[in-house]
């Protein structure tokens, strides 16, 4: 058997039928003490009710306050009294009741405490005139009785106005009983008027009217138990211009009534000043109004467009103008939240192959073009990180929420990018990216750097992904300490020169030297495959280039007047592409005195490709330097650039020289034979170079190689080692 759930009666109903039943009982009993008793209770409590909400409770605790008093003075006094002090007495409370009916159906807004004030006045104004002056000029009750009779019918009218407001209320509940209790205390005095109007034992305890009015206590108290009682206040909110009409008028109206209760020159004159004076101080407050709104509308307007502007001017603080991706700012804060979280989080740095060279050949607006279609396929992965932004340049980063698969992820990324080419109008631009990938925990603020290690370690790598360990930290560690001995080297002159003998087969005799950058720290002697990618890398090799040119053309050019020796120096990627770099050249030729002729600039195969879409060569050659593809058959595809570029010299990389065994091999032998037999081919001058035995030596000289270098024929060594070697050739009888 299931239990029945009874509904719980609510509190307000209690209250308006233990109210009722109450009033009766106090009316059956007839007795004073027992109806102000009864009326207490109600004073309690609207008393909790409007110290908890406040608003219009007040008034109406204060009508109940005010009926409780009236009810214990006729209630106690000896005889009963006559109509004018009742009806003064009962003023009071009626007109409480009725403001605060009133005030439950109006919406608190700017100026309604002086539309309050107003309407005051005007009653203060008509109470004077029509009840006060008279009743002091002829003492009497005749004419304060016709005065009460036509306040009685304002509150009535005020009453039935506010009760139809608020039986349309859409919150019913306290609105129904409070407009029940205005019917109920208009009923009095229909109900007066219907038995003549005599005498007052109808309102005193125990009279009909007395009993109508304590209903309408009853179902006020029932209003001020609703749960809705709160809520209650908000209605529609008033006309503005009704309002400005009503008190325009009372303002001229008002002083113009005490005229009109005494016809007077010495009353009307003031009474028309006055009223003239309200009006024009109304019309110029009205005016400042009006003025002060349009200037808080335009202010408002103002503060709209200065928020919009600011959310405009942070967005694209914060985002990358050309892609629309988050920007480098933005994500370092992102950053530095998750660094100041509790959760793990990643970063995947992924850069460009490439993109250089589409910005070189084809203009930056096909490159930008280019970049907002990578940024459209990486936000193909937005879904499944944090953020995505571009860092600057070719690079874009990824920041990874927990959980993330940051090696999937940047695979993916990966593939994306090189899985098609990007169609800018007619041309289809291949590109492919590499990623570097860096966990991030609580505190480590190091995440962007180790990151970008990471992307370093995946470009020294040919391409793809590299994670982060701590051994790239180590080697940046490393790289940045010989960057700074660098740059010290480059002031205290430790950087030096060695040289290398170039020799002609057929004579044997050196026709030439290569000179080679040597760095001696702290006496130790820095090997050039460690502070060479170093100087490229951070820029310095610019600044060590030169050097290493002058000191070279220097010395050589003492040697070139002497023995007649040319020079080979060595050129980077980063020389090449510096605009002024020809320039340099011819003005240290100048300095130094060593001819034009006498300088081979030395390239490899990988700095030659890079260097093809630049005319700096095409310059130098022109003033008769020459240049020399070094490391030559281990790059690039160099001979499809041999027919193109301004190419003189063809090195032999050691690779080939050394797979020369005794008896070489007959596969080697032909290797070697082909890029000799490719030299002549193209005019060019032939040097093998790993040279390191007399079987090595008398084989290139059996293949007719032009000139050779290596350890057999001298190791690179400082001037004066040189100078040694070409005294004892100039005394040796050729070969």
């Amino acid at each position: 058997m299931t239990d029945v759930q009874i509904p719980r009666i609510p509190a307000w109903q209690y209250t308006l039928a233990g109210g009722f039943v109450a009033v009766f009982a106090a009316r059956a009993l007839d007795s004073t003490a027992v109806w102000l008793l009864l009326q207490t209770a109600w004073v309690m409590v609207l008393w909790r009710t409007a110290t908890r909400h406040r608003c219009a409770w007040w008034l109406m605790l204060s009508a109940v306050a005010a009926g409780l008093v009236v009810s214990a003075g006729w209630g106690l006094h000896d005889a009963p009294p006559t109509n004018t002090p009742m009806g003064l007495s009962l003023a009071l409370p009626y007109a409480l009741f009725a403001a605060g009916a009133f005030q439950f159906g109006r919406r608190r807004r700017p100026g309604s405490a002086a539309e309050a004030g107003a309407v005051v006045l005007a009653v203060a104004m008509l109470a004077w005139s029509f009840i006060v002056l008279p009743y002091l000029g002829d003492p009497g009750y005749q004419q304060v009785d016709r005065a009460l009779a036509a306040l009685y019918a304002v509150i009535d009218l005020t009453l039935l106005g506010t009760a139809l407001r608020n039986l349309t209320d859409p919150r019913r509940g306290p609105a129904r009983l409070l407009a029940a209790g205005a019917v109920t205390m208009i009923a009095p005095h229909m109900v007066y008027a219907a038995t003549g109007s005599v005498g007052t034992g109808p309102f005193q305890p125990g009279g009909i009217c007395h009993l109508l009015i304590q209903c309408a206590w009853v179902l006020l108290a029932a209003a001020a138990v609703h749960p809705d009682a709160g809520k209650f206040r908000a209605g529609a909110a008033g006309n503005g211009r009704t309002a400005l009409i009503a008190m325009y008028t009372a303002a001229v109206a008002a002083p113009l009534l005490p005229a009109i209760a005494n016809p007077s020159a010495v009353v009307i004159v003031p009474a028309l000043l006055t009223s003239g004076l309200s009006g024009l101080l109304l019309l110029r407050i009205v005016g400042l109004a009006r003025l002060a709104g349009r200037r808080a509308r335009e202010a408002r307007g103002a503060l709209d467009e200065q928020r919009l502007l600011q959310d405009q001017l942070t967005y694209r603080a914060e985002h990358d103008a050309l892609t629309g991706l988050a920007n480098r700012d933005l994500l370092t804060e992102r950053l530095g939240r998750a660094v100041a979280g509790d959760r793990p989080y990643g970063l995947i740095l992924c850069a460009l192959d490439g993109f250089k060279e589409v910005n070189d050949t084809y203009g930056h607006s096909v490159g930008d073009a280019v970049l907002r279609q990578v940024a459209g396929r990486l936000l193909l992965f937005a879904a499944e990180v944090e953020m995505v932004a571009r860092i600057g340049g070719d690079e874009f980063g990824f920041l990874l929420g927990p959980g993330a698969d940051a090696s999937g992820l940047a695979a993916r990324v990966v593939e994306a990018v090189g899985s098609a080419p990007f169609l800018v109008d007619d041309r289809r631009i291949p590109l492919t990216a590499r990623a570097g990938i860096a966990g991030g925990v609580t505190g480590n603020d190091a995440v962007l750097s180790d990151a970008d290690l990471a992307l370093r370690a995946a470009k020294q790598a040919g391409g793809g992904i590299a994670r982060f360990d701590e051994s790239l930290r180590a080697e940046q560690s490393d790289r940045a300490r010989i960057a700074a001995g660098l740059r010290q080297a480059i002031l205290d002159g430790s950087l030096f020169m060695h040289y290398q003998p170039v020799v002609d087969t057929a004579t044997g005799r050196i026709t030439g030297v290569e000179a080679l950058m040597r760095w001696r720290q702290d006496g130790e002697l820095i090997p050039p495959g460690v502070f060479i990618p170093v100087a490229e890398q951070t820029g310095l090799i610019g600044t060590i280039g030169a050097r290493a040119l002058r000191l070279a053309c220097a010395q050589a050019a003492v040697w070139h007047h002497e023995h007649g020796l040319y020079l080979t120096v060595n050129v980077s990627t980063h020389q090449l592409r510096d605009p002024g770099f020809a320039d340099s050249v011819l003005r240290i030729l100048a300095d130094t005195g060593l001819p034009a002729a006498a300088l081979v600039l030395e390239i490899t195969e990988s700095v030659l490709v890079d260097a093809a879409d630049t005319n700096v060569l095409g310059i130098l050659r022109a003033y008769g330097i020459r240049i020399a593809i070094d490391d030559f058959g281990t790059g690039y595809s160099s001979l499809a650039y041999l027919h193109t570029l301004p190419v003189d010299i063809l090195k032999i990389d050691q690779s080939f020289i050394r797979r020369h065994q005794d008896p070489p091999r007959p596969q080697d032998v032909s290797l070697t034979r082909a890029i000799l037999e490719l030299a002549r081919s193209q005019d060019l001058l032939a040097v093998a170079e790993g040279v390191e035995t007399a079987a090595q030596a008398n084989l290139l000289r059996e293949l007719d190689c032009p000139l050779v270098q290596g350890y057999h024929f001298g190791r690179p060594a400082a001037p004066e080692a040189i100078d040694v070697l070409l005294r004892e050739a100039a005394v040796r009888p050729a070969a």
